[in-house]
């Protein structure tokens, strides 16, 4: 057996066929996805424990809360990877990922045979070249653009020179084309991140209206300054990202169709994204349902056939890890918090478990955690709690109020109890005062800057 895991960068649930409720409008941009579902189990309230990649991947790797452990600048040695657990039992494992937030330096790489960052202008000397073009032109100039479609169809040839690597897909592709049994591949696309850029003919299919200057112009302004916008700007806003998760959709056919039908299949999202929802274009630190709801779906390996086909119970990313290796018969590792999905793919119900989802960090100072900053909230799929840095708990009834417009300020009586013991119960367990920092360098901080992260 072979194990994918494939994870798509600010994938909202809304925007997911298979992973829509009745208070979702009709999502059509996800067909070869909802075929895939079609062959696996869907989860419709899948729960991301934080609202950004820095903050989401330490459950969806080690099964763990984002502020345990010291936080999330740094996986430290306290955490253990899946990929950690399934190397110790000779598993081949192969990460390959373009996102700066999931660099060596922040402790994702441990565990993995192959780990490959393949970010734009991966080899030194392009990312000098980068760097000074930049310098001169701007991210939005047409020389620019030129340089950077050019170096993506040079990629491959030249990659291969310098050592580097080529795009997501295709690396993720001959990691599958070349897999034998017991190989382990995770492949994290930035599609359908800020800025939402999507080949032209994704935005014809989703019709996206006309609007003036570049769609990297336009959804920088509704990221920093979204009451800007006029109506038509946003609705072509909120079709560039459309169209950025079809063109995402069909970079996860191909990789999935590399895979054999001897290979466990997991694809999910790291968070979501906000169109606008609660004044907010992107995904800074906010704890509404946009950015947490991400969708989920699961393809048993050949003679496992799944015995449902969605699954409607609360289950979030710590429970990736155990199901993993749950299908892969390795032991999960001691301190890990999730529970495995397999009995659900096979038919056995399982209860709403709390999700719990937290951030410490600002919009200004993503990654770094402020104890001022900490926001905590407790989900089940009818109600939510959220604590707020100056110690308020705000409720909303997600079953009357899907859309998170009606807080309710220090929800009481039974129906909040259990969320609101919970809260306080992670709150006190959170110590995020000897958080270790990361240095990041000249060339990370321009990498988290053109996607949006950064001033």
């Amino acid at each position: 057996m072979k194990i994918l895991l494939v994870t798509v960068d600010a994938w909202r649930a809304s925007h997911a066929s298979f992973a829509s409720t009745a208070s979702d409008a009709p999502a059509p941009y996800t067909p070869n996805l909802a075929a895939l579902a079609e062959s696996g189990t869907a989860f419709t309230q899948a729960i991301s424990h934080g609202p950004a990649t820095p903050y989401a991947f330490p459950a969806i790797h080690t099964s763990s809360l984002p502020l345990s452990h010291g936080g999330y600048e740094r996986l430290g040695e306290g955490r253990t990877l899946t990929s950690e657990a399934l190397s110790g039992t000779d598993w081949h494992c192969v990460g390959i990922h373009a996102n700066p937030w999931l660099g060596e330096r922040y402790g994702y790489a441990r565990g993995y045979d192959d780990y490959r960052d393949v970010g734009e202008f991966s080899l030194p000397l392009l990312d000098r070249l980068r760097e000074g073009l930049i310098g001169r032109f701007g991210l939005d100039h047409p020389v620019y653009r030129a340089a950077q479609y050019g170096y993506r169809y040079a990629q491959k040839p030249l990659a291969s020179l310098g050592g580097g690597g080529s795009d997501e897909v295709a690396t993720a592709r001959r990691a599958l084309a070349g897999a034998t049994d017991r190989t382990f591949v995770w492949v994290h696309l930035l599609t359908p991140h800020a800025p939402y850029t999507p080949d032209e003919r994704y935005r014809e299919l989703m019709d996206v209206p006309r609007f003036e200057g570049s769609a990297t112009r336009l959804t920088t302004r509704a990221q920093h300054d979204p009451a800007s916008l006029t109506a038509t700007e946003r609705e072509a806003v909120r079709r560039l990202y459309a169209a950025a998760v079809r063109q995402a959709d069909d970079e996860v056919a191909r990789i999935v169709d590399a895979a054999d039908d001897d290979t466990l299949v997991v694809v999910s999202a790291d968070h979501g994204e906000a169109l606008f929802e609660h004044g907010q274009v992107g995904h800074e630190p906010s704890l509404h349902d946009e950015l947490l709801r991400v969708p989920l779906v699961i393809r048993p390996p050949a003679g496992h056939p799944p015995a449902v086909r969605r699954v409607d119970a609360q289950v979030g990313h710590v429970d990736l890890g155990p199901t993993i290796l749950d299908y892969a018969g390795v032991d999960a590792p001691d301190g890990w918090v999730g529970r495995s999905l397999r009995p659900a793919v096979n038919g056995v119900e399982i209860g709403d478990e709390l999700a719990v989802s937290e951030v410490a960090s600002t919009a200004t100072t993503p990654g770094r955690i402020d104890p001022d900053a900490l926001q905590v909230a407790v989900r089940t799929p009818r109600r939510k709690v959220v604590a707020a840095p100056d110690g308020a708990v705000t409720g909303f009834d997600l079953a009357a109020d899907p859309g998170e417009t009606d807080p309710i300020r220090e929800p009481t009586g039974a129906d909040w109890s259990r969320l609101r013991d919970a809260l306080a119960a992670r709150l006190d367990e959170i110590d995020v005062g000897g958080a270790s920092r990361v240095d990041r360098d000249d060339a990370t901080e321009r990498r988290l800057r053109d996607l949006g992260y950064l001033e």
